[in-house]
């Protein structure tokens, strides 16, 4: 039996107007990945005698032998199809198994999805990953998608993440140090590029207290960081804003390039072989730094006037990426969990520039939030490439704060 709970859960906006548009979806969440199942999902679909469902419920549902805990205690595997799509869904892009059995047969993963709700003591927290289209169009292109509201939810509680206290400090701390990076992330008369910076000092810096096992000294890092802030309220207007140094793409083109061939939905092949195209890739080889470099200067001018329609889709993709991982607090250290936000964020900037440069016109904002939305399936949400890229930072040395501040 699931343990649900309600609440009231804070939430950006856009999360509270969310809702699933079904079969009209062009990109459809239930393929090419396994989808997990909780306990009590899994022992209700072998026990169902329902005669159309219960054949595929025998072939597809599988116990996980690796995994004791509650909320991974089985997978629904694919079929072989071109799309790799899951067992249930129907030819009309529904599922099955909510179609006979109701929406409380639902698993927790695909009743929930594409929620994340992180619990920090008392308050439930609630995003939704842009890796979902419908998620990505109200995320990154209305203006006041990230006004916080708060709502009632009611969720099961193997859903539910909890965030532990690390490194010593509390979780009353580490939620102010989240909220406090949050806020500085939206301070929009700074240049974007320059908030970053601040945040990544902050990071390093909060990392060398807790090395050092300092961490009564975090009101003095908090002080640099106010006056790292008005220093860079203080830079010429409009600095870091719109430049594309020469090292973001050949950092992410590499990782662009890694599995860039594997399973994809035709929806996210479209997007990607675009940006493929835009960029100068022949194939799985990547063109030559010029030719890169080239392609990028391109793309970004003409990427320009696309974003002057929604100035602040990149922060809007940056913040969601902020409060979806409780940042700086769940990837390794904070300024490990910084590295690996502004590589992906680097990567997701190479795809736009090479979408723009394929395109004789500027992308419209739907075309904006597409491109970040298939970035985000193919790359941000894939567990398995951010283990991959945190591995690659350490051993390449792009974790340094200088290093990283090349490609802002």
């Amino acid at each position: 039996m699931k343990q649900l709970i309600t609440a009231r859960m804070l939430m950006p906006a856009y999360a509270a107007r969310f809702a699933c548009i079904g079969g009209d979806c062009e990109d459809t969440c239930c393929a090419g990945c396994h989808i997990q199942l909780d306990r009590s999902s899994f022992l209700n679909y072998k026990a169902s005698l329902d005669p159309e469902l219960r054949p595929l419920f025998e072939k597809h549902v599988q116990r996980n032998p690796g995994s004791t805990a509650h909320g991974d205690y089985g997978t629904i595997g694919l079929k072989d199809d071109a799309w790799k799509t899951c067992a249930f869904l129907s030819e009309r892009k529904l599922c099955r198994i909510q179609e006979r059995m109701g929406e409380q047969a639902l698993s927790d993963t695909c009743a929930h999805y594409p929620r994340t709700i992180l619990e920090c003591g008392p308050l439930q927290h609630v995003t939704l990953t842009l890796a979902c289209p419908e998620a990505a169009r109200l995320a990154l292109l209305e203006r006041d998608a990230f006004d916080p509201v708060t709502q009632p939810e009611t969720v099961s509680q193997d859903y539910v993440g909890k965030i532990e206290s690390r490194f010593g400090f509390s979780l009353d701390v580490m939620d102010d140090v989240r909220t406090l990076l949050f806020q500085v992330l939206a301070i929009g008369e700074v240049p974007l590029a320059s908030r970053l910076k601040v945040i990544g000092l902050f990071c390093d810096r909060l990392t060398g207290l807790i090395q050092t096992k300092q961490i009564a000294e975090l009101p003095a890092v908090v002080q640099s960081l106010a006056r790292d802030l008005e220093d860079a309220e203080t830079s010429a207007p409009g600095a870091g804003q719109g430049v594309f140094p020469d090292a973001v793409p050949q950092a992410a083109a590499k990782y662009f390039l890694v599995g860039r061939e594997a399973f994809q939905t035709p929806h996210v092949r479209k997007v990607l072989d675009e940006v493929s195209r835009g960029l100068g890739f022949h194939g799985d080889q990547a063109p030559e730094d010029a030719e890169l470099e080239r392609a990028c200067k391109v793309g970004q001018e003409r990427l320009a006037p696309a974003l002057e329609r929604v100035p602040w889709l990149l922060e809007h993709y940056l913040s969601n990426e902020f409060l979806k991982e409780f940042f700086p607090w769940v990837l390794g250290s904070p300024s490990r969990h910084y590295a690996t936000v502004i590589l992906r964020y680097s990567l997701i900037r190479l795809m736009l520039a090479g979408r723009a440069a394929a395109c004789e016109e500027p992308l419209t904002p739907i075309e904006l939030a597409e491109t970040i939305q298939v970035g985000c399936r193919r790359y941000v949400n894939d567990k398995g490439f951010t283990l991959r890229l945190a591995e690659d930072l350490a051993r390449s040395g792009w974790d340094s704060i200088e290093r990283l501040n090349t490609l802002l």
